[in-house]
């Protein structure tokens, strides 16, 4: 059993590739008996998971990858999900909020008070030429918000993710409003690092290189045929309308896939651009330093990938930075 823990708090449209890969059988013929789990992190989130051995595979962030370079526990990359972040401001055409400007004067709920968020917030707000002061920022606690938060008036605008919870709420889809960050160009970065442990990998280099193959051949499926993804899901997503799930993969199916058309690949570039924003506006989990001996030491590469050259890391160039 090979298991796999992923990000959120249950699976949603991103992790439509894994599930069409499982149901045509692409892990069964590599001897792969795949099983995706979620849930709340009352153990701790799925790095943490990961790096104490409790999965086998986790999708976790950048600042999390970062944060678990511990001898043979270090988490290793080898594929990332999306080629963009997947975060933006969602609202509905009732507002009048059509840009970042346009949220002065309005009331944004901000998940959890991430204070990244926030400062990717004030960063787009302010390069859009508008005055963030004017903007009401609110804290849900841990409560995340959707659409349902703007239909009964909770909130003007909030902050998520742009491909999933807008199609949450009671009106047509016609009425969404998405306004991502990667718009404005504020932070571009990866969402979602598919991880191993070093350990791991080191024993299993071709279990993990199946691995990545099969699922980036689902990925390719959903993107020929998008009802076949929604069949995959229906199963794990019994409680969401297959309208709401086939909607959700046309939005979020364009960030898939770099610029060859290939699932998987890391901007490494822009990977170390995003740790040097972070880093300047106080949002790392380790020292900048860290951070830099952790990609030098390719805690993030495109090695395993089907469409690569690139030579696997040896074990001596994974630093140990804890």
């Amino acid at each position: 059993m090979i298991e796999v823990r992923l990000e959120y708090v249950h699976p949603w449209t991103n992790h439509a590739g894994m599930y069409l890969a499982r149901k045509r059988g692409l892990y069964q013929r590599q001897g792969m008996d795949v099983e995706f789990t979620s849930g709340d992190f009352f153990r701790g989130d799925p790095a943490y998971l990961l790096a104490r051995g409790e999965c086998d595979i986790a999708l976790v962030r950048l600042n999390q990858l970062l944060f678990h370079q511990q001898g043979e526990a270090s988490l290793i990359s080898v594929a990332v999900m999306n080629q963009c972040q997947i975060g933006g401001i969602i609202t509905n055409a009732s507002t009048g909020i059509t840009r970042f400007r346009d949220l002065e004067g309005k009331r944004v709920c901000v998940p959890m008070g991430v204070a990244r968020l926030r400062t990717e917030l004030e960063q787009a707000v302010t390069k859009d030429g508008g005055d963030f002061s004017k903007v009401t920022t609110i804290d849900p606690g841990e409560w995340e918000p959707d659409m349902r938060s703007v239909e009964r008036g909770k909130c003007d605008a909030f902050i998520n993710v742009a491909w999933w919870e807008p199609f949450q709420g009671s009106e047509p889809f016609e009425q969404i409003r998405t306004i991502p960050f990667d718009s404005i160009g504020v932070a571009p970065h990866h969402s979602y690092y598919v991880c191993f442990r070093r350990e791991f990998l080191e024993r299993n280099q071709e279990m993990v290189r199946n691995f990545i193959a099969a699922t980036q051949e689902g990925y390719a499926m959903v993107r020929e045929d998008h009802a076949a993804g929604v069949d995959a899901l229906q199963p794990a997503l019994c409680h969401i309308d297959p309208d709401v799930i086939s909607a959700s993969i046309d939005a979020v199916l364009p960030s898939w896939f770099d610029a060859n058309g290939n699932w998987g690949a890391a901007d490494i570039a822009m990977v170390r651009s995003y740790v040097r924003w972070m880093d300047q506006y106080h949002h790392m989990s380790v020292s900048l330093q860290q951070a830099v001996d952790a990609l030098n030491g390719n805690c993030v590469t495109n090695a395993l990938l089907p469409q690569s050259n690139d030579p696997l890391p040896s074990p001596m160039s994974l630093p140990d930075i804890g």
